[in-house]
């Protein structure tokens, strides 16, 4: 059974685009975890299939922001953690799941040590695969070849090629990482407030990364709890514009890489680097054009 007492300092933040078929059950899963109705706000970045009917029509006491426009996932999210209060906020997708217990693990992870500005859970795709970016290392120029020549997929348990994405640890290890996945982390509001919320020159992808990074900076960490599980489809509103997605996801990669390593002493990497981003984005474009459902990631 949930603890009342754990969560009632968590306010949950859901993006959503598109989201009619999956929001309902992502709410729901919070419900389970003892939250109540008015400690979610769902930002609806102007979808057209329903989506903001079906959270005013299923949960009438869930805080809803119709926004006139996509403002991106940094800016939706601002907005809806804005105001909302708490000591804690939790991001969570439209198309992520918490699994029993798995919100009062997260906050008890968090209040372990104080040096803890976020917690990342164990997120699982549907088929039990661990979804990896859920525990990463930030890219540094070496990691981020490494990952753009397609090494660390073919020797992940390589402590060097694997770095990016921690596949030479066990995942049942519970540690300190670069970040976790903005699908479902738990941040400080303290921290929170302090770093700004998310940057919003990212539209889409990278704004986890970046959180992460001005947490570090703070002299804060990432908390990785096995304990804590999410289940998370993925893609599933990114595949309803994957050519736009792909687009702003191979941006965000380059602008984080940009702004924290291009001047770095492995500056010298960087037209490298963005020539790997400019070929997988343009590999990518090639192999979703023969796929009947395109994706982001390969």
């Amino acid at each position: 059974m949930p603890e009342p007492a754990l969560v009632t300092a968590v306010r949950v933040v859901i993006c959503t685009y598109q989201s009619a078929s999956e929001v309902a059950d992502a709410i729901s899963s919070c419900l389970d975890q003892g939250l109540a109705q008015e400690q979610l706000t769902v930002v609806d970045n102007h979808s057209s299939d329903g989506t903001p009917e079906v959270v005013a029509g299923q949960f009438p006491g869930v805080r809803l922001m119709s926004l006139r426009r996509n403002l991106g996932f940094a800016a939706a999210v601002n907005r809806g953690a804005e105001g909302s209060g708490g000591e804690f906020v939790l991001l969570l997708n439209p198309d992520a799941r918490l699994a029993g217990g798995a919100l009062d693990h997260m906050v008890i992870a968090l209040l372990a040590d104080p040096l803890r500005g976020a917690v990342s859970p164990r997120i699982l795709r549907p088929d039990g695969a661990l979804d990896r970016a859920c525990r990463r290392t930030f890219p540094s120029p070496e990691i981020a070849v490494y990952r753009l020549l397609g090494l660390s997929r073919l020797l992940p348990r390589s402590a060097r090629m694997g770095a990016y994405n921690l596949t030479h640890i066990s995942p049942e290890l519970p540690m300190v990482v670069d970040s976790g996945s903005g699908a479902c982390l738990l941040v400080r509001r303290q921290v929170w407030d302090q770093v700004g919320g998310l940057d919003e020159g990212y539209f889409m992808y990278g704004e986890d990364l970046e959180l992460c990074w001005q947490i570090r900076e703070l002299g804060r960490h990432v908390w990785y709890e096995p304990s804590a599980s999410v289940l998370h489809l993925k893609g599933r509103s990114s595949e309803k514009a994957a050519l736009a997605m792909l687009v702003h996801f191979h941006y965000s990669m380059w602008r984080f890489y940009s702004r924290h390593y291009r001047r770095g002493a492995q500056g010298w990497l960087a037209p490298l680097v963005g020539l790997g981003i400019a070929a997988r984005l343009l590999a990518l474009l090639v192999l979703n054009s023969l796929r009947k459902r395109p994706r982001v990631s390969p």
